[in-house]
């Protein structure tokens, strides 16, 4: 199966382009244009001689090539003469958008389809976005991808879903690569575009959102799970689908956590093992975390003599007489001070990196202006340093005026962090941990 031609075409048709600012069919050219496609784009319009400087044919026939893609955005009665006109002059990948065909015009659509050995997208679908290599077919406007692209492909039920990613992401700045959205699926499956996201290079991980779930699915992720991870969201949550989690799948257990729990693996390594290290300002924000780690199979990790040593003389208060040390109380400091706090942030982090018996690290960051430090100054090297444990960042309160330069200073050495919600931290490491397990199983 390719599905190639939908998602990064040579050339592309639009049929049923309007010069009406507003209407689908002039919205996909202008996300194609906002996107910065470079391939051959024509326009199928009786009525116009070009649209926003495109030139437009009055039937297909009359253009000067077979485009690899006909985009069809045409009122129902209109779409199935449209596809035959198409299918004649030769076309072999067409993508029907928003027109709501009955059962029975469906029907001939996929007679259509197979009859003529056409591979055919919808109806009623939003299109493709494609970040990668810039090319888009979607209905819902798409902004210049404000995160660049991004390693993350998710195929979604909800058009609107869907959609919404060509201008929204989530909190952290996690790109797309593609997205994809089949509408009633009268032909292509859901099945074969999992396997173009497995297979496409510029996807690390795949997002799922989907309503239903057939075998030809469940075997393709079955047979593809341990090559790149799955998350998926069952948009039906009253019945729960665990045959996905028995099929290798990874589940998670809210819309936003799709996307949370995907970007874990995009800023993080695999968790070989379920000792952490913790370190923070206060027991109450440690406090909150350690009670959730049993919960997700976590414990603390027992520190060596040589970690508690540095610990003791570099980072903690001398009248803090804890002996555990793991989580790391590193308040109050001596003074208020950002250079003070980001040194014992950064040296606490890296001894308990440093010890064979803490596999990842939660960061606890409770940050007012006059602790705030330099993010980059004092974490940057960190990934670098130690490139097989996880490093996490949670940040439970952060004043206002330095949230923005703190979360800038994490994307810019693209440290996993979590805001506000401390338990993503620890479901994140579970989350890593669970596909590193995926992996090691028969």
């Amino acid at each position: 199966m390719d599905l190639k031609a939908f998602f990064n075409p040579k050339s592309v048709v639009v049929c049923g382009a309007s010069n009406q600012k507003g209407k689908f069919g002039n919205q996909i050219l202008r996300n194609m244009r906002n996107i910065g496609y470079k391939g051959n784009i024509y326009l199928v319009n009786p009525y116009r001689e070009e649209i926003l400087g495109v030139k437009a044919y009055p039937k297909i026939r009359d253009l000067p090539e077979i485009p690899d893609l006909a985009i069809i955005v045409l009122s129902p009665e209109k779409v199935l003469n449209s596809a035959r006109a198409c299918i004649e002059f030769g076309v072999k990948n067409i993508m029907i958008e928003a027109s709501f065909l009955n059962a029975e015009m469906e029907d001939e659509l996929t007679k259509l389809a197979r009859k003529h050995s056409v591979r055919v997208i919808g109806s009623n679908t939003i299109g493709f976005i494609n970040f990668t290599d810039n090319f888009t077919t979607s209905i819902i406007p798409v902004r210049c991808n404000f995160n660049g692209a991004g390693r993350i492909g998710y195929m979604a039920a909800s058009g609107g879903l869907a959609g919404g990613c060509g201008w929204w992401s989530p909190n952290q700045e996690v790109g797309f690569s593609k997205i994809a959205h089949l509408g009633k699926a009268c032909d292509v499956q859901k099945h074969e575009v999992l396997q173009y996201l497995v297979e496409d290079p510029a996807t690390d991980v795949i997002l799922l959102h989907l309503v239903r779930f057939d075998q030809n699915l469940l075997n393709t992720i079955a047979r593809f799970h341990k090559e790149k991870p799955i998350l998926y969201l069952k948009a039906n949550q009253s019945n729960p689908c665990e045959i996905l989690k028995d099929a290798g799948a990874i589940p998670v257990e809210t819309y936003h956590d799709l996307f949370e729990m995907g970007k874990a693996f995009i800023q993080a390594p695999l968790l070989q093992g379920n000792k952490v290290g913790l370190i923070g300002p206060s027991s109450g924000a440690l406090t909150l975390i350690t009670t959730k780690l049993p919960v997700y199979g976590f414990e603390l990790g027992k520190l060596s003599d040589e970690t508690k040593e540095i610990i003791q003389e570099k980072v903690i208060h001398p009248s803090n007489t804890d002996q555990t040390l793991n989580p790391v109380d590193y308040w109050p400091p001596i003074r208020f001070d950002g250079e003070e706090v980001g040194q014992k942030y950064s040296t606490g982090i890296r001894a308990l990196l440093n010890d064979m018996n803490i596999d990842a690290v939660i960061v606890v960051l409770e940050i007012f202006k006059e602790i705030e430090f330099d993010i980059p100054k004092y974490f940057g090297s960190l990934k670098q340093e130690y490139p097989n444990k996880p490093i996490v960042a949670a940040c439970i309160q952060v004043e206002r005026p330095s949230l923005q330069r703190m979360t800038e200073g994490l994307d810019r050495i693209q440290m996993l962090y979590y805001m506000h919600d401390v338990e993503r931290a620890v479901k994140a490491l579970w989350t890593l941990r669970y596909f590193q397990e995926n992996l090691q199983s028969n």
